[in-house]
């Protein structure tokens, strides 16, 4: 320390050759590391084709499908059920998110133009896609006019049942068990209405039941499909007895929509004609070919530079006003002594332990057992491979929570070297950090074995992805995040005792916030807007998917793939921040804290 003490280097000052040269390498190293972190996601984008159709609607047959030339709920309703019927055919393309979108070009003159906007990697099943979401589309817009009047048919049916009349043709035996098996989406209630089946309603209105019986079959094989799948993964015990009781009720109403269909086709002959033709509603232009989306990669890898080179250039300025080059210059003079702290607390956390190091492969273990048990075995959750996408969270989360918890308290608890010796407050949460990190570190070989032991058991081969390689980048940015919290929450304990009991406290609830032993989009149910908040006002949580996105992948997915570039950018610019908050309010009081402890 003596010889560090007399270099020179920490007289506060920096000669401004070196410091202007300083800031010229940090700025090229800001716009090339925002190009690296981009290169991955905007490289590996694949080529996406569209391809369009549209959709002639006679608004005379149809008014309920406008309001007011916008899409109206009704629209929008048919578009989830197709695209979950379309879910099941084209892999996930299906939905309005991933590769469909329907959007309202016109209504006029009692017409309306329903556009069909597709978009795949694939020339051909673009092409198809768009002409099958077309035809769907238009079999929908007949189907609810079906439905209205089927529920009305089916109404009589019921009153009639409830006053015992008794079945008097095979027509009525049919309509009946379609009232029991609950096949009609929304069910039936009793009507006194005129009229009593088939016969009495117009050849437009039994084409339209025919189309509203193929839809709900569509609909209702795509519930039987999801309850199989929930079946066949296990998971929570009553989600599984719902899905064996909806399994049953989705059997027997495809068993009486099936013969009901039949019976229409063959008494009424109201099979589906060509959707191409004239009619209330046709395909009046098909998808004959598909576009390229240009992906703009060079352009895109241009804009995540300049925005690493001005996120440089505000550092830049930012030093300029505060001497960050020079704290961190100064923290260099003194790395000797950082290197000796983190090799003191890494003997301190084991002294006296038997197993000694061995302690950082069984605790991450030993919890990932612990919680596994819990929420795999006694709560089923049905999350493939669940041990790996626990560990993968719950090892960063270790290294988080010993690091905040330990670097909170590291001025209090080296209050006898503060006194006495002059260095650069800032080492102690910060050896504190890299301490952790170091145990973080030991810890990684116990996650690559229960990745390997899980994928060998159930997969039956390894399948390490190149993904991996990511890591790094995403452990800088939670170093970064963990180093500003550190500084901060250490400052605050030294001039409110009482923030170590608060934060204590806090960290469990933080935890809850995390998505550790779940999946956020789970307990969100799907609500984007909830899920989003919680990675803004939790950076951790966005640490967390991000080494679940690189190592495991979703978990309705387990594929290792690149976390959103804009993801990364975003939970990088916060650490950022929050480091920048936490050195700013560390710096302005650590003068003070020989007084206060």
């Amino acid at each position: 320390m003596a010889r560090v003490a007399t270099t020179g280097w920490v007289s506060g000052s920096v000669a401004p050759a070196r410091l202007h040269l300083y800031h010229l390498i940090f700025m090229v190293v800001a716009t090339l590391a925002a190009a690296a972190i981009a290169a991955p996601s905007i490289l590996a984008q694949r080529t996406l084709y569209t391809a369009q159709a549209s959709v002639r609607v006679d608004l005379r047959s149809f008014p309920w499908l406008v309001e007011k030339a916008t899409q109206s709920p009704t629209l929008r309703d048919l578009e989830a059920q197709l695209g979950e019927v379309l879910t099941d055919k084209y892999e996930g393309l299906g939905s309005r998110r991933r590769g469909i979108d329907y959007r309202l070009v016109g209504a006029e003159a009692g017409a309306a133009a329903i556009q069909v906007v597709v978009f795949t990697p694939f020339v051909t099943e673009s092409m198809a896609l768009a002409n099958d979401a077309a035809e769907g589309l238009a079999r929908r817009i007949y189907a609810v006019q079906g439905t209205t009047v089927l529920r009305d048919i089916l109404g009589r049916q019921l009153q009639a049942s409830l006053e015992g009349h008794p079945v008097r043709s095979r027509e009525e035996v049919l309509l009946r068990q379609l009232i029991l098996t609950g096949a009609l989406y929304g069910g039936v209630t009793p009507t006194k209405s005129a009229g009593s089946g088939l016969a009495d309603v117009t050849p437009d209105q039994r084409n339209a039941i025919a189309r509203a019986l193929e839809v709900q079959y569509e609909l209702t094989q795509h519930d039987l499909r999801r309850a199989e799948g929930v079946i066949a993964h296990g998971g929570n015990p009553d989600e599984v007895a719902q899905a064996i009781a909806k399994r049953k009720g989705a059997s027997d109403a495809l068993i009486a929509l099936g013969l009901s269909e039949k019976y229409l086709y063959d008494t009424y002959h109201t099979r589906w004609q060509n959707p191409r033709q004239q009619g209330a509603a046709f395909i009046a232009a098909p998808a004959t070919g598909a576009t390229v989306i240009p992906t703009y990669s060079l352009l895109k890898l241009l804009v995540a530079g300049l925005v690493g080179l001005l996120g440089g250039l505000f550092a830049v300025l930012l030093d300029r006003a505060v001497g960050i080059a020079t704290k961190l210059e100064e923290l260099w003079a003194y790395r000797e002594l950082i290197r000796n702290m983190v090799v003191r607390d890494l003997k301190a956390r084991y002294k006296s332990s038997i197993l000694g190091y061995v302690w950082s492969l069984l605790n991450p273990l030993m919890m990932m057992l612990i919680f596994w048990f819990v929420f795999s075995v006694l709560l089923r959750n049905g999350i493939p491979m669940y041990p790996v996408f626990l560990i993968v969270a719950l090892l960063p989360w270790n290294f988080a929570v010993t690091a905040v918890t330990g670097g909170m308290r590291a001025i209090l608890d080296n209050s006898h070297l503060v006194k006495k010796v002059y260095f650069p407050r800032e080492i102690l949460p910060i050896a504190v950090v890299l301490a952790n990190l170091v145990n973080y570190l030991l810890a990684l070989p116990v996650m690559l074995l229960v990745m390997a032991a899980v994928q060998l058991s159930v997969v039956h081969h390894l399948q390490f992805s190149w993904t991996f390689f990511f890591l790094p980048v995403i452990l800088g940015i939670q170093i970064v995040f963990l180093i500003g919290v550190t500084l901060l929450l250490s400052t605050m304990a030294v001039f409110f005792r009482d923030t170590t009991h608060i934060v204590d406290i806090l960290v469990q609830l933080w935890m809850f916030l995390t998505p550790i032993f779940f999946s956020l989009e789970s307990v969100t149910r799907g609500n984007l807007a909830v899920a989003k908040a919680v990675r803004w006002l939790n950076p951790m949580a966005s640490i967390v998917d991000f080494y679940r996105d690189i190592l495991y992948g979703q978990a309705a997915n387990p594929a290792p793939g690149l976390p959103a570039l804009d993801g990364v950018f975003r939970t990088l610019l916060t650490a950022l921040v929050i480091l920048a908050i936490g050195a700013y309010v560390f710096h302005r009081n650590s003068g003070r804290f020989g007084e206060e402890i």
